[in-house]
């Protein structure tokens, strides 16, 4: 029990020295530092407000630039469409140029027989021709010959004729 009882005292006196050696210091301020303490914490008051300012500026430039970032994507997105569908027409146009060349150099192939075949049918042509103009003029050489052939032998040849 005395042990008991010790122990109790020297809890109790523990207790009561503790709070003695946590309290705190107390200190003065003067005048002159209480005023500089004020002009520092209106500085830091104007500095926030300041600093307020900035942020709520940066943030509506921030605004505006998401805005004209929305606005260059919808104009990206459409340029995207359109440079699709001008690739799409002219993949379309190309492969048109290509049949349009094939049909034309079969024309151009069609064409060149035909004017083959009727160039050889004009030399043919040609050929009669002259070989009919050739018998034709042997035919006046020779009616020629028996006209002078009559006039020099006389009348004679020219009545059996009429």
């Amino acid at each position: 029990m005395k042990r008991m009882f010790l122990l109790f005292a020297l809890s109790v006196l523990c207790c009561l020295l503790f709070p003695a050696a946590a309290q705190e210091r107390l200190y003065t301020v003067t005048e002159t530092e209480l005023i500089r303490l004020e002009g520092i914490s209106e500085n830091l008051a104007k500095d926030k407000q300041n600093l307020q300012s900035q942020a709520s500026s940066l943030t509506e430039r921030l605004r505006g630039q998401e805005k004209k970032a929305k606005t260059l994507a919808v104009s990206l997105l459409e340029a995207e469409s359109k440079a699709n569908t001008l690739n799409s027409q002219l993949q379309t146009e190309r492969e048109t140029l290509k049949a349009l060349r094939q049909s034309y150099n079969a024309y151009e192939l069609e064409a060149a027989e035909t004017i083959a075949e009727k160039q050889a049918l004009i030399d043919e042509q040609k050929d009669k021709l002259y070989r009919r103009m050739m018998v034709i003029i042997m035919l006046l050489t020779v009616l020629a010959a028996v006209v002078v052939i009559g006039i020099v032998k006389g009348k004679k040849i020219f009545s059996l004729f009429l």
